[in-house]
């Protein structure tokens, strides 16, 4: 299975090259109007500034960079972020117990808090059980999306480890009111309100961004092995968002206040011993940024973030006298940054960090506040013409832990070197390391009969060596990657052999891990637009055992969209090869749902123009298609530890999705 995925992506990549080269006598007039021609043709001039916190275009960037903008979103749906996310290369979603991501084949329940969102730069925390953005940003709200394969800590700290991704919200292109508003119903008693509102007037800026979603639920399967029969509950979610942005020339204000309460258990089986859990999780997030430019070469930018989480669990009464699992947290971080545009097209950043986080009126972990500092800088400059490079790093220290315990201290750094072969092809080379620290939970948790943390824990370290073939011309975009990557110092629970506290969290975890990336977008004329994705990965933990990660080998994901008039029509299908079974790292595991098979997600949604005004509104009527193959999914359960199963069901059923959209 291994060697036909790879194959399978290194032929693909040998046909999107024979298109490239075939294309470049064949390119499409910019002046053109159709949807693709402005969404492809403005990707290639997009300046990205995930990468570097410099404005550059994908070409220049030092990273493994890919890009989703608005119009993809338009013309393939979606409700959540995660399911937008999961149409990157190399990029898998995990809708279960806990919502979550993975990159480059980590696993979910670990990639939780190896993960970084970032909105309009500034963090919103790991992707922890305790809130995330996977499922609470209104997507109306989205111009774009950059997302970082691979460790970012140089410049975003702890938890940019496996990937980082910054969602760029609208801002208002003219004078005046402009909106987008979507109302959605449909399948499993959906209810969803998507709404964005930005306004502008001489140097004032406003934008406000709204999501309501209540969805009932579907049904998620599980077996009873005692009745030897299938029984399901309801995975209900309910979302409640509200962002407001403000901006006064220099000064700018934002607040992310969002509250989540989704159903909480894929695993309890037999049905007899089912506790109906549920979770609440709200967060707020505000930040203040104050930007100052001394002169076209230099300038400085300062940042005030606060962010508030809460993870509670519930089982509505039937549980709560045994365990009550509440984790409230608060993080504030101050940053400075110093922007250098030097000479021979050299920059600069400089910046520091002062960090302060704290766990308060926790169920299992008692009160704490930890502080952390940082210093970090990123150098780049062309020279000799084809060639640029780039050099960087950040070191960080604790300067108070929970407890007493002794300061540690990471420095990680990061280089590139970037040759071009003409105006259209380049190749780059790519070195980077990052870290996770751990949390003060994970060292001072104590659940009776169930763990207890480690105070002496150190931060989990990854270092990735890549090598890119980048191409860009005006109507198609090709990357081919390579990655190796060595993980060290994993945090694992391991077993204490106390029975009052069976497990513990330590640094006991290794990892290898390589794959191959593919992207391309194809504009193949005014009406016929194509983008596909293809990835190869395997992983090796320390003791040898292969696949320990439980992800596929390898994937694809192919969309199609067609435009004529006012119709618009976009297919899209996600493909993933069998998973891997936890039994390669928990030989207690119980065979009770059905396994992890490989499957094909497939969705369509066809949109119409309904109407458009003389003030140049315009009012849509959309249908979206989703799991048109009516595939049951279940996915790994990489806890084991916790929960003995297999595997938990992993996705919905068949759907549909009836929208009604107003934009001016």
């Amino acid at each position: 299975m291994r060697n036909k995925g790879f194959t399978f992506i290194l032929s693909v990549a040998g046909m999107c090259c024979s298109m490239l080269v075939a294309g470049q006598q064949n390119t499409v007039d910019l002046d053109n109007k159709s949807l693709y021609s402005l969404s492809l043709a403005q990707l290639m001039d997009i300046k990205v500034t995930t990468a570097s916190k410099f404005e550059e275009s994908l070409h220049d960037a030092h990273a493994s960079v890919s890009i989703i903008t608005s119009a993809q979103i338009e013309q393939f749906g979606g409700q959540n972020l995660y399911e937008i996310l999961e149409r990157i290369v190399s990029v898998n979603s995990n809708f279960g117990v806990l919502t979550s991501i993975s990159t480059r084949g980590s696993r979910p329940w670990i990639s939780l808090s190896q993960h970084l969102g970032l909105i309009n730069g500034r963090p919103f925390g790991n992707m922890s059980g305790a809130h995330s953005l996977y499922t609470s940003m209104p997507l109306s709200a989205v111009e774009r999306i950059e997302y970082i394969r691979g460790p970012g800590s140089v410049l975003y700290g702890s938890n940019a480890y496996q990937g980082v991704f910054n969602i760029i919200t609208k801002k208002a292109r003219r004078d005046g009111w402009q909106a987008l508003q979507k109302l959605t119903l449909g399948s499993f008693d959906t209810k969803l309100l998507d709404g964005s509102y930005q306004y502008r007037q001489d140097n004032f800026e406003f934008a406000l961004n709204i999501l309501f979603n209540d969805t009932g639920g579907w049904y998620a399967k599980m077996f009873d092995p005692v009745q030897l029969q299938t029984y399901s509950r309801k995975a209900f979610q309910e979302e409640q968002t509200f962002h407001v942005q403000l901006a006064y020339k220099d000064l700018s204000f934002s607040y992310y206040d969002s509250r989540q309460e989704r159903f909480g258990n894929y695993w309890d089986a037999p049905e007899e011993n089912y506790i109906p859990w549920s979770k609440v999780h709200p967060a707020q997030f505000f930040n203040l940024s104050y930007h100052h430019e001394f002169n076209k070469h230099w300038r400085l930018e300062s940042h005030i973030t606060h962010i508030e989480k809460t993870m509670e669990w519930s089982s509505d009464g039937v549980a709560d006298e045994f365990v009550r699992i509440k984790s409230p947290f608060s993080l504030s971080l101050y940053e400075v940054n110093v922007f250098a545009e030097l000479a021979n097209s050299a920059s600069l950043i400089s910046g520091l960090s002062y960090e302060k986080r704290k766990i308060f009126d926790a169920a299992t972990i008692p009160d704490s506040s930890e502080d952390y500092a940082s210093l970090y800088f990123q150098f780049q400059q062309p020279f000799y013409h084809a060639f640029s490079y780039s050099i960087a790093g950040q070191y960080v220290t604790s300067l108070d832990l929970l407890g007493g315990a002794g300061n540690k201290s990471d420095f990680v750094p990061r280089f590139g070197l970037l040759y071009d072969f003409d105006d259209k092809w380049a190749v780059k080379f790519l070195y980077g390391q990052a870290y996770r620290q751990p949390t003060a939970g994970e060292r001072s948790i104590e659940t009776p009969g169930i763990q207890m943390g480690s105070p002496d824990l150190d931060s989990e370290t990854i270092t990735t060596k890549e090598v890119q073939l980048f191409y860009r011309g005006i109507d198609r975009l090709f990357t081919l990657t390579y990655y190796h990557s060595e993980e060290k110092d994993l945090i694992s629970l391991v077993p204490t052999g106390d029975p009052a506290f069976p497990l513990a969290n330590k640094n006991q975890g290794r990892m290898t891990s390589r794959g191959v990336e593919l992207e391309f977008k194809y504009e193949i004329d005014n009406n016929w637009y194509l983008e596909f994705a293809g990835a190869w990965q395997t992983n090796k933990d320390g003791n040898g055992v292969n696949n320990t990660n439980l992800a596929p080998n390898y994937s694809w994901k192919l969309g199609l969209g067609y435009n004529l008039n006012t119709w618009s029509f976009g297919l899209y299908n996600l493909h993933y090869s069998n998973y891997h079974d936890s039994i390669l790292f928990d030989a207690n595991r119980e065979l009770v749902n059905p396994p992890a098979e490989g499957f094909d997600w497939l969705t369509l949604k066809a949109s119409k123009e309904l109407a458009l005004f003389n003030n140049g509104s315009a009012l849509r009527l959309s249908l979206e298609l989703k799991n048109i193959l009516d595939q049951e999914v279940y996915q790994p359960n990489d806890t084991p530890v916790f929960y003995p199963i297999n595997t938990l069901p992993g996705r919905e059923s068949s759907s549909a999705f009836l929208s009604l959209s107003y934009q001016y």
